[in-house]
């Protein structure tokens, strides 16, 4: 089995990404192929509206997201982690997700392969977990529109304004480390 992480936060070692590369270690620990991808160090442009995408059964943009969306194709499993910030999931995030169109056939059917499974991994300031839920409901409905299968439940990391505070938090490193493992289940 292979799980790929992305980390759509800006801060590599920040929050989003510990708790992200824990998930990774718990698909690790059942086995699992790695790897992880920082959209932030790409080169990634946004949806060009082209078109491509309908002629030839994926998006025909040549930028960084061209190896993560092969990495896409031949993994089992996704875990996208993103901060929130403003209410919504980063610009880096934001340039991905646009880019799932290229998933969706001219008759919108996916493209995308069947039982590849995703995860969530969210970090925010606000100590309320529930304040973005409108943020996890759009993300998920696009994932899953475009052909993913719904995993585990999405973490939603809380009360963590300092980059890489989230170490300090057991409890939180633990349930990441067992998205992975829910991931890897069949």
């Amino acid at each position: 089995m292979k799980i790929i992480g992305l980390v759509g936060s800006p801060r590599k070692n920040g929050n989003t990404d510990v708790l992200l590369q824990k998930a990774l270690e718990g698909a690790k620990a059942q086995g699992s192929d790695t790897a992880i991808y920082y959209l932030n160090e790409e080169n990634i442009r946004g949806c060009q509206a082209c078109g491509g995408c309908k002629k030839v059964g994926k998006c025909v943009v040549e930028d960084g997201l061209t190896k993560i969306f092969t990495a896409i194709n031949e993994a089992d499993g996704v875990i996208l982690g993103s901060p929130i910030y403003f209410g919504r999931f980063t610009a880096q995030t934001a340039l991905f997700m646009d880019r799932l169109f290229g998933y969706l056939k001219p008759d919108f059917s996916s493209s995308l392969g069947k039982d590849k499974k995703y995860a969530l991994i969210f970090t925010q300031n606000q100590p309320d977990s529930t304040t973005y839920t409108n943020t996890i409901e759009a993300t998920t409905q696009v994932l899953e529109r475009v052909g993913f299968t719904s995993g585990p439940k999405p973490l939603v990391g809380t009360g963590l304004p300092n980059a890489g505070m989230v170490r300090e938090n057991k409890q939180l490193l633990q349930n990441a480390y067992d998205i992975g493992l829910e991931l890897t289940r069949r």
